[in-house]
């Protein structure tokens, strides 16, 4: 089962994003607040599979309100604007409990404020954290301890990188295979702008991955497909 979710802040255009939606489709669509604007640019994009099935959030950054008479059949979820959780951390947490071994799309929340941005990154030391979150230019996929994953389709110009969680700054490893650099750092962002090897390029090999101790984030291309 896949669930997106779609929150406020800055998000990939449709077509940015085409190469990912071309491969994952939604089961199940929640809008967060203002991300149902960004949702309504997305059906009319890919059709009805975006339509929302739930919108929920205070609605206080929503411009258009026309939206929600426009899918007044979705269901509703209304909380009061002073409250201990964001919209997109409500949203998060009730897309684990509709489907606790679901894959879970964030899109959106890239940009705008930076303490949400801090936020929705900090989410990913939680339990309803999503799998993937779609940003502006780059996808970024969760990829936890004793995991692997396989980045293909990179080239040598692309730039690929990987950052440990707030709750593993520096008690974590992770091993690389097919890089230009693959020794990363010890503490902090594991590597930045990194890219694929000469030798895998040319063999067109995937580079890879593995966390051995604690939880990383793969920051990659839209055009990249990564298999966790």
């Amino acid at each position: 089962m896949n669930i997106f979710i779609f929150t406020g802040g800055e998000a990939p255009s449709p077509e940015t994003a085409k190469p990912f939606f071309e491969k994952c489709k939604p089961d199940y669509v929640i809008a967060a607040d203002s991300g149902l604007e960004t949702l309504d640019l997305y059906a009319e994009a890919f059709g009805e599979d975006f339509a929302p099935n739930l919108i929920l959030g205070d609605m206080d950054s929503l411009k258009n309100l026309s939206l929600l008479e426009k899918y007044k059949n979705a269901k509703r979820e209304l909380f009061p604007s002073d409250k201990d959780f964001t919209d997109t951390e409500l949203a998060l947490s009730t897309a684990r409990e509709i489907g606790k071994t679901a894959s879970v799309v964030l899109v959106g929340g890239n940009g705008g404020c930076l303490d949400h941005l801090i936020s929705i990154y900090d989410s990913f030391s939680e339990d309803f954290h999503a799998d993937v979150w779609l940003c502006v230019n780059q996808a970024v996929y969760f990829l936890a301890e004793k995991k692997s994953a396989e980045v293909f389709n990179l080239q040598l110009e692309d730039r690929i990188s990987v950052s440990r969680l707030t709750d593993n700054f520096d008690n974590s490893f992770v091993e690389a295979e097919g890089f230009e650099w693959n020794c990363f750092r010890k503490k902090g962002m594991a590597s930045v702008s990194n890219r694929i090897s000469k030798e895998n390029f040319l063999h067109k090999n995937p580079a890879k991955l593995f966390a051995k101790k604690g939880s990383f984030l793969i920051f990659a291309p839209y055009h990249c497909e990564v298999k966790i």
